[in-house]
């Protein structure tokens, strides 16, 4: 489960971030490029907690047997 995160976040995740990163950092208006690096930082910490949230109990309730 571990290699398949770090392979999810190097290939997907952090690209997707620089690109929406560098896209709003381009962007004329600068209010509206400060709003969205808030709003981007805001939902990337949300999605940091239910990544946390979801799989903490991940182990115990889908832990295989032996029987």
């Amino acid at each position: 489960m571990a290699v398949a995160s770090i392979i999810f976040w190097l290939i997907c995740a952090i690209p997707l971030i620089g690109i929406v990163y560098w896209l709003i950092r381009k962007d004329k208006n600068k209010m509206a490029g400060s709003w969205g690096l808030i709003i981007l930082t805001v939902l990337i910490i949300a999605a940091f907690l239910v990544i946390i949230y979801v799989t903490k109990d991940f182990d115990a309730s889908f832990q295989q047997t032996g029987t």
